[in-house]
């Protein structure tokens, strides 16, 4: 019995790969939580005509709340802005279409089955809240930045955040690098823009971590860190099957050619081995590349790139996963 419900779901998700629905649903999912957490954008920081910073921070808090719960109804707004009146009647047009020519009657069934279970096509439910969990994650750094970090300084230092600002001073390491192994690295020689910031405003590493800025980059950056695995679960989540569409499949393939493929393939994964690594260095070791996130929300938005590390240690897993299944 499972195994055929497995053989069902491989001939739904074949269909939604050929007509690229799962995509269709994934972008307009995307497009609301990208609005929202525009909003955030450019109205967060606001001060209360005549209130203190504390309580401009507590005002900006609540509206965090507000847009993040507005983030959570996002299916609601899929539908009413997607899956209503004619729009939602030509999609069902569009399917029965579809269905109309599969010509394998259980394929066909299983689809109308998989309609049936959920209401809908994908995002399933884990999908779903997969997305909206990484559009609060980055509302919630677009809040820290603007909200509770001013001229460069944090406005308010509960006793709870200072102990996690010393635990990761304490687990940080400064050139020379790894001679204590510990879990973090800082160093100013390195590229990029917060190494530079460093270089420029510090005389070294430990006069940077003794400046009140360094306490805004050190709590951020443990945020980052315990955001880390729980991010790329959702990432991989949101898209594992989208990673597998765009290529990596027939790349896989390459394995059952012959020698020339199976070769070709180990050196793909040797090589996004090596850029997993770094990524992996990148998104939860080194506190440069948090550095020049936390300056303002422009600083945020420009290095946000650096996010794109995730794709590659999942296209790396999706890797290693096919060498075995």
């Amino acid at each position: 019995m499972a195994h055929q419900q497995n053989n069902n779901n491989e001939s739904v998700y074949d269909w939604m790969r050929s007509n690229r629905i799962y995509e269709e649903y994934l972008f307009k999912y995307v497009i609301i939580l990208v609005f929202i957490g525009a909003i955030g954008f450019f109205t967060f920081g606001f001060e209360p005509q005549g209130q203190s910073l504390q309580y401009s921070l507590l005002a900006n808090f609540i509206y965090f709340i507000v847009l993040a719960i507005a983030m959570a109804l996002t299916p609601l707004w899929y539908k009413l802005l997607f899956n209503r009146g004619s729009q939602r009647k030509k999609r069902i047009d569009i399917i029965k279409l579809y269905l109309d020519n599969i010509e394998d009657i259980q394929q066909r069934q299983a689809i109308q089955q998989h309609l049936a279970n959920n209401g809908e096509l994908p995002p399933r439910k884990a999908q779903r809240w997969a997305l909206i969990f990484l559009g609060w994650c980055c509302l919630f750094e677009l809040f820290f930045v603007t909200s509770w970090v001013r001229e460069t300084t944090l406005i308010w230092q509960p006793d709870w955040a200072m102990s996690v600002i010393d635990w990761v001073k304490a687990n940080i390491n400064t050139p020379p690098l790894n001679i204590d192994r510990k879990l973090f690295m800082l160093n100013a020689n390195g590229a990029g823009e917060g190494s530079e910031m460093i270089r420029t405003f510090w005389d070294s590493e430990e006069d940077f971590l003794s400046s009140e800025f360094a306490k805004v980059c050190l709590l951020f950056h443990a945020w980052r860190a315990l955001i880390f695995f729980p991010v790329l679960i959702a990432l991989m989540t949101c898209l594992w099957q989208v990673i597998g569409w765009t290529g990596l499949n027939n790349l896989n393939a390459k394995k059952e050619t012959g020698i020339r493929g199976f070769l070709y393939l180990s050196v793909i994964t040797f090589f996004m081995t090596l850029l997993t690594w770094a990524c992996f260095m990148a998104l939860f070791q080194s506190v440069n590349y948090n550095i020049f996130m936390v300056v303002n929300k422009m600083g945020w938005l420009i290095q946000f790139w650096v996010n794109a590390g995730f794709l590659f240690i999942i296209f790396t897993i999706r890797l290693y996963v096919s060498w075995w299944v």
